[in-house]
């Protein structure tokens, strides 16, 4: 009998550790998203600021106020800045995709959408 009671309190143990696991996962990821939101919205803000630089210093180029060099920089920021929003999104997606396993979900590449599914909803 007490060689069942044990085994029995190992599998209860094992499950609150499992379910405390899931817990911390879930926390985790909904704080990742979270902030991650938040600097996707400031590095938006970002990127526009840099359009306008850009833009700005396209227009003082071909007025010839400024050298080609200024619209060069403006456009390696902007570009930069780009790539932040990019790969912030990309770690947006992979923070989601492990919440919903956090939660017990599966990700399963074969459940994806064909190529040709994709495009027939295209209008």
């Amino acid at each position: 009998m007490a060689q069942f009671m044990a085994l029995y309190n190992a599998d209860v143990a094992n499950y609150k550790q499992v379910v405390l696991t899931a817990f911390q996962q879930t926390e985790d990821n909904l704080a990742a998203l979270r902030l991650l939101s938040e600097e996707i919205q400031q590095q938006q803000e970002t990127v526009a600021s840099a359009q306008r630089f850009f833009d700005v210093s396209s227009v003082r180029y071909k007025t010839g106020l400024d050298p080609y060099l200024n619209v060069f920089t403006a456009q390696s920021t902007l570009l930069a800045n780009q790539l932040t929003v990019v790969t912030l999104r990309v770690q947006q997606m992979t923070s989601s995709v492990q919440l919903i396993e956090s939660l017990g979900g599966g990700w399963n590449v074969s459940q994806l959408p064909t190529e040709q599914q994709v495009q027939a909803k295209r209008p």
